[in-house]
């Protein structure tokens, strides 16, 4: 999809803050192309395609992008902030300079917690991640603290799922309650909505009986337990009483979550003398039962989670979530990921946590002091200015913001106009950041410049990164350049970042106009509503659109938009559905219904051996839970959630053939959200937004939601939108804090890959995935691939191929993806690989299969067994009849057989009649080695059994031998079992 042009753009930015008069413009063109400069030095590590090649074409219109973007950057980068509005840290943007030249943006993500790393995904930074979780948690008495960097709106959800999880571990029979007073009011709305906990609002500054008697009801008289949000220096003007909460605390079962998100640094790194004057209270992390005394015997108040983030940033910048080790929060096992899907989202940057990270290395907890101190003389002097020309202020204590309560019109005027913010209580915030201490700013308002602040490279050179970090990161990325060639596992295009990164990148030390991101958001969005079949403003009041952090978060928001409408409706989805789905299901109080006696309100429906949705086990689903609904007195609604894309298989839901199967039998579809977060990356796939029961021109029906990824099909930095049809509300758990990252990134990629060029990447890769599913049919291996899709899957092979290309696991199968970066060569040497396994066991085979024959006096052939061959079906029946030859053996030899055949090195003797005379278990691992697991053979053969376990010793060394892969112990492999 063609994004919004430039010169929309232009127009977005003609505002007296704008340096887009046709006459700056064109002094503009003139100026150095740092842009083309960045792009043309980052062709030594391009990963060709069809697409990327055409780039090297000086006439290509890449170029004329290129062009349009150095002439933003040019622009921003003259751009002066106002004084008192809240912007960008210098050292964090010295500290974006950095990652530049290390090589970033290189193709990365943060999937899954901190602690959960699968050596075959290197692309993160989880290791800065953990030093960041173990600072900030060492501030607040917790080092060992669990949780992650995401946005804010994510991490405050992570905190509070937490809190909810635990609770019904602790508390079954007890649904908890959320309380709030001045926590930000959109957070809690869309809180609410996505895990579905019972809210109540209370004034902590109203008499105490009242609070109590209000607290009584929303708690059916002290029976449910509440989980309190509290902020503190989020907003200056708004911030919860710590103190009175406590209080409340001792006769209320209460547990505390503390946002911190722009005051953590100020107020955990606060000397005990400062904190005590300054009237701030000290927070512990901790598991305290909602039951516990609220306070330490320190007197310090016992948080149960807080989210933290860097001094003063934006909105929209990193947050993270902090709890202590909860039993409650699990999550699920997924193979695919090879870990516990426990994060709120799915993917998530890595790039955030990283720079977060070495923000917070960089300055430390004496640094932070430092600028503070030097920060709040700095607000003194605001304070002492401001008194002199008759206004009326105060500071914060949990911020170092100033609030101006009584001023003129000619005063406020110049406040705002000097980047003050206006609050709905009538009063104006000035912000006091860092910016104070390089002098810059002051250079519009010479009257606030009582203190001598220092120039920029003074500031920066007192908190340096340590090169030995910034020459681990280089080499890190240097490293990436070669693994991300041969990655195959993966929905992600990661060649496209090698070459538009270094332009990305020279954008992290500016600061991107406000107006320019909420105008070109509206315009990106407003585009992708039409691609969906929404092309007018009158229709486009009905449906709304916003950007997420990933598709994980963008089906959660969608189902609960849908919710929003049909509150009591129940959900269908197919046993393929991502993953995260039911997570987003069983996450919610009110959709899992864990509280009361009903029915959960979402089933799993069967899918085909395609991964399809099976259209008659939905009808059959949902006619049962008619006539339920219907005994029970209550409408029903059906939401339908359909794949056109499933994560494994590529498998598209025929919502042609599930609509006709309903319609036939009279059953109407409430609502209908599309996942196409892969597959809409290149096109719609024929998909229209459209209102409920509405078809298009060919009897197709329209779906309501759309769920996009921005960095699967076309590469860009972890994002994504999601589109629903919601005529009275705004999209459920979204919030308005806009990244200016993102919105920059997509607004580029959007005018790089026109339709024409995402059409023509599909192709190559579906031409890919047709050369790679032949060859692996070539070498006997068993394959499954969806019409049209570039994802092959394939019975598994030996572990350390798996963990060579990447790929993914589900059951006996993997999956090898054909993204843009895998070029047919990569193909070849994958195959290469499979190949020269089949060649070394042949090898080894011929060697061994002439000592079995022997032995045991009949002709035997050795068979490798494969996960899908009929040998394998022999072997699953076998194993119900074997006995061991010892008492005390391995208990879970089911569970060793499937780990062996998975293997695909386990090897069979059979005869000539094809039967098999004993079995050779062998588990291959991902370190390229081999476990020898326990020897399976007829009864007869036991008083044989020393010779065959030295043919087995000389079998195991000829294919380690051949393999190149190591022989490690097992604790099993003495093991002997007959049938």
């Amino acid at each position: 999809m063609k994004g919004p042009g430039l010169a929309s753009a232009n127009a977005a930015n003609n505002t007296p803050d704008s340096l887009g008069s046709s006459k700056v413009t064109q002094f503009l063109r003139t100026r150095d192309c740092d842009i083309q400069d960045a792009f043309h030095h980052s062709r030594s590590q391009w990963i060709d395609d069809p697409v990327i090649c055409q780039w090297r074409d000086p006439t290509h219109h890449i170029h004329r992008v290129l062009s349009d973007t150095n002439d933003l950057y040019h622009e921003w980068k003259l751009m002066k902030r106002r004084l008192f509005s809240i912007s960008t840290c210098p050292i964090w943007k010295d500290t974006g300079r950095a990652l530049a030249k290390v090589g970033l943006p290189w193709h990365s993500n943060q999937v899954n917690m901190p602690d959960q790393i699968d050596s075959s995904w290197p692309f993160h930074f989880k290791d800065f991640e953990t030093q960041l979780l173990q600072l900030l948690g060492s501030r607040v008495g917790n080092s060992s603290a669990v949780g992650y960097v995401s946005s804010h709106l994510e991490a405050s959800c992570y905190c509070i799922r937490a809190l909810q999880q635990e609770l019904r571990r602790i508390c079954p029979n007890q649904r908890p309650v959320l309380v709030y007073d001045q926590f930000d009011h959109k957070l809690i709305d869309a809180i609410q909505r996505i895990l579905g906990l019972d809210t109540v609002r209370v004034h902590l500054s109203d008499p105490r009986e009242e609070m109590i008697q209000r607290l009584l009801n929303a708690t059916a008289n002290r029976a449910r337990p509440m989980i309190f949000v509290a902020s503190v220096g989020n907003s200056a003007t708004e911030n919860d009483n710590i103190s009175i909460i406590a209080d409340i605390s001792t006769e209320f079962p209460l547990i505390l979550h503390v946002d911190a998100f722009r005051s953590f640094d100020y107020i955990t790194t606060m000397s005990e003398h400062e904190r005590r004057r300054a009237g701030v209270e000290k927070f512990v992390l901790a598991n305290k039962s909602s039951n516990d005394f609220p306070r330490t015997e320190d007197g310090f108040v016992i948080a149960n989670s807080i989210v933290a983030g860097g001094l003063n940033q934006p909105h929209h910048g990193p947050a993270v979530s902090l709890t202590p080790n909860y039993q409650g929060v699990k999550g699920e096992k997924v193979a695919y990921i090879r870990s516990f899907d426990t994060t709120l989202g799915g993917s998530r940057d890595a790039i955030a946590p990283l720079w977060l990270a070495l923000y917070e290395l960089r300055l430390g907890n004496s640094g932070i002091q430092r600028l503070c101190r030097d920060l709040l003389n700095i607000r003194s002097s605001v304070l002492r200015v401001l008194k002199s020309q008759g206004m009326t202020a105060y500071s914060s204590t949990y911020s170092l913001d100033v609030v101006v309560i009584s001023f003129s019109s000619s005063q406020k005027q110049r406040l705002l106009k000097l980047g003050g913010t206006l609050v709905n209580s009538g009063e104006i915030v000035l912000a006091i950041q860092t910016q104070f201490l390089t002098g810059e700013v002051f250079t519009s308002s010479p009257s606030f410049s009582e203190s001598l602040p220092n120039n920029l490279q003074t500031l920066l050179n007192q908190y340096p990164i340590d090169p030995s970090i910034l020459q681990k990161l280089k080499t890190t990325v240097q490293g990436w350049k070669t693994i991300t060639r041969s990655t195959a596992g993966y929905p992600l295009h990661m060649g496209s970042l090698a070459a538009l990164g270094p332009v990305i990148a020279r954008f992290w030390d500016l600061d991107i106009p406000q107006h320019w991101v909420e105008n070109m958001a509206h315009n990106i969005l407003t585009s992708r509503l039409a691609s969906f079949g929404v092309p007018d403003v009158g229709n486009q009041c009905t449906f709304k659109a916003a950007f997420t952090n990933g598709s994980t978060m963008g089906n959660r928001c969608g189902i609960h938009t849908a919710f929003s409408q049909f509150p009591d409706a129940t959900i269908y989805l197919s046993t393929e559905t991502h993953y995260s789905v039911m997570k987003t299901l069983r996450d919610c109080d009110k959709i899992s219904n864990v509280w009361s006696l009903k029915e959960p309100q979402f089933s799993q429906i069967p899918s085909d051996s395609q991964g399809r949705m099976c259209a008659d086990a939905l009808l059959k689903q949902i006619v049962l839970d008619k006539q339920r609904y219907t005994a029970e007195g209550r409408e029903y609604h059906l939401i339908l959630f359909v794949n056109i894309g499933t994560t494994f298989a590529g498998a598209r839901d025929d919502l042609s053939e599930i609509y006709q199967a309903l319609k036939g039998h009279g059953i109407e579809i409430s609502y209908i959200h599309a996942d196409g977060a892969f597959d809409f990356g290149f096109d719609t796939c024929g998909i229209r937004l459209g209102k409920p029961g509405s078809v298009d021109d060919n009897g197709m029906p329209c779906v309501q939601g759309v769920t996009i990824s921005h960095h699967k099909a076309l590469g860009q930095n972890v994002s994504g939108e999601v589109l629903c049809f919601t005529p009275e509300r705004g999209i459920a758990g979204t919030v308005p804090n806009l990244d200016a990252r993102v919105v920059f990134e997509t607004w580029l990629y959007n005018q790089v890959y026109m339709p024409r060029d995402r059409l023509q990447l599909r192709n190559y890769c579906k031409q890919n995935a047709s050369f790679l599913e032949k060859g692996l049919r070539n070498l006997g291996l068993a394959t499954k691939r969806n019409p049209d899709s570039m994802i092959v899957v394939f019975e598994r092979p030996v572990a350390w191929i798996t963990e060579e290309f990447s790929l993914r696991p589900e059951g006996d199968w993997v999956h090898f993806i054909t993204m843009p970066h895998i070029s047919p060569e990569t193909i070849d040497l994958f195959l290469e690989r499979i190949k020269n396994v089949d060649e070394a066991c042949r090898v080894a085979f011929s060697s061994i299969a002439p000592l079995l024959t022997d032995l045991l006096g009949r002709g035997i052939q050795l068979r490798r067994l494969q996960n899908q061959s009929k040998s394998t079906e022999t072997l699953r029946r076998l194993s119900k009849l074997l006995k061991p030859v010892q008492s005390g053996y391995h208990a879970e030899l089911e569970e060793l057989i499937k780990r062996s055949v998975r293997g695909a090195l386990s090897v069979a003797a059979v005869d000539d009649e094809g039967n098999f005379q004993l079995v050779f278990l062998v588990e291959s691992n991902r370190t390229q080695s081999i476990v020898v697991n326990p020897l399976l053979l007829r009864a007869s053969f036991m008083n044989k059994l020393q010779a065959i376990q030295d043919i087995q010793d000389q079998l195991m060394g000829l294919m380690g031998r051949y393999l190149k892969a190591k022989i490690r112990p097992s604790g099993v492999g003495h093991q002997v079992y007959v049938y």
